[in-house]
């Protein structure tokens, strides 16, 4: 690839050069293509529990309205419902409104299940997966989604909307979290080019698969690059990665306009959250509008309760290990949460292979027990992740049932 002539040697250059002969070096499926804000979610979520009240099932269409325009008499509740919807959302980021019967069915409803705030069933009204492919005929409003539409107040709501975003995105706001808090890696902002192609490749299933120090790394070589350079890569990217520049399959064409459209997507999401704010293309820390904006952005080594946890269990910095937050910050629903959450106890030092595990597992590794000394960590599916003591984590045995304890008192709170 041409971009390696850019800057002969350049770590990150050769990084994106080995990402995009993989197929699937777009990274992880997310959202895409809708463009909701979380009060227009809200109103169709309150208009699901009024059209399907105390969770009820509620039919949908099955078929795109081109291919058969008339409802059939299960549909008719679904129909008001959209029509209802569509009227409700104008005029936020759609005069239109949003929320076609096709378009609720097929683009706003994945995203909403995958959010945890609905549920969708097949014909036998089993519970489906949210990211898989799956012929849906009914949906309902979730726990979760009953929880956003009645919080007492708006800081509330967008904590919960933000724990339905971290869903949809995989658990990658805690990854976010961590770059931009951490003194030491000294990166207050990431732009839409760095998250495209390092912070993106954090923990997949991939052969250009890295952990969060080595993205750090690459984000820092890539800045080494002048302006010019870096402009460079891009336009060199645009017009290399094109379709028609590939034969064969799709799976062995690249777009780069598709890919950056994906991270485009991204960024209008986390926008979005509670943590984060899009400054041009340049995602940071939000600050200075409230008590917990402080709470997110404290570094202080002395505060931070990240440091803390070397000094409570006793261990040194060490290379292939990092800090990981059994309980995710981003499942936090409300300050409260939050500041329980970024606490040592709800924390491990593992090694990178078992982090990058949990990752893929979308970090629902949250239930922590104790085997001896070593520790187990588990999801509410019972896939398990073992840290056997010394070599997959790192911490004093003498705390083992401190944590498992807060462990289990913060499941008891946050469900």
């Amino acid at each position: 690839m041409a971009i390696n002539n850019i800057n002969s040697g350049n770590k990150a250059l050769e990084f994106i050069d080995s990402r995009i002969k993989n197929e699937n070096y777009r990274g992880s499926p997310s959202s895409e293509h809708n463009r909701y804000v979380m009060t227009q979610i809200i109103d169709i979520l309150i208009l699901l529990d009024k059209y399907a009240p105390d969770q009820n099932l509620m039919a949908i269409r099955t078929t795109d309205i081109s291919k058969r325009p008339e409802n059939n008499s299960e549909e008719f509740i679904y129909a008001q419902f959209c029509n209802e919807a569509k009227e409700k959302t104008k005029g936020i980021s759609s005069k239109k409104g949003i929320g076609t019967q096709d378009a609720m069915r097929k683009n706003l409803f994945p995203d909403l299940h995958r959010m945890g705030l609905i549920m969708r069933y097949d014909k036998n009204k089993e519970i489906t997966d949210p990211f898989s492919q799956q012929r849906i005929k009914f949906v309902s409003i979730s726990n979760q989604g009953l929880k956003l539409i009645k919080a007492k107040n708006i800081l509330d709501k967008y904590f919960i909307f933000s724990k339905g975003i971290d869903c949809l995105l995989g658990g990658y706001i805690d990854v976010i979290l961590d770059i931009l808090r951490d003194k030491e890696y000294d990166i207050d902002k990431i732009s839409i080019y760095e998250y495209m192609f390092f912070v993106s490749a954090i923990g997949t299933k991939s052969g250009f698969n890295i952990n969060t120090d080595e993205a750090v790394e690459l984000i820092k070589e890539y800045r080494n690059l002048t302006p010019i350079q870096r402009k460079s890569v891009i336009e060199t990217l645009k017009v290399e990665l094109k379709p028609k520049n590939f034969s064969g399959l799709k799976p062995s064409k690249r777009d780069f306009h598709n890919w950056h459209n994906k991270i485009t997507q991204v960024y209008y999401l986390l926008n979005q959250t509670v943590y984060f704010e899009v400054r041009g293309e340049q995602l940071v820390l939000k600050k200075g509008q409230n008590s917990f904006s402080e709470t997110i952005t404290r570094l202080d080594r002395s505060l931070n309760e990240k440091y803390q946890y070397f000094v409570k269990q006793t261990v040194v910095k060490t290379i292939g290990f990092e800090l990981h937050h059994v309980v995710p910050l981003a499942w936090s629903e409300n300050i409260h949460h939050f500041k329980v959450l970024d606490k040592w106890e709800n924390m491990v030092y593992i090694d990178a292979f078992s982090h990058a595990k949990i990752t893929q597992n979308k970090n629902r590794n949250v239930i922590l027990e104790v085997v001896k000394n070593n520790i187990t960590l588990t999801d509410y599916s019972d896939n398990e992740v073992y840290l056997k003591y010394k070599e997959n984590i790192l911490y004093k045995p003498t705390n083992k049932d401190r944590m498992r304890d807060y462990n289990n008192e913060l499941l008891n709170t946050i469900k």
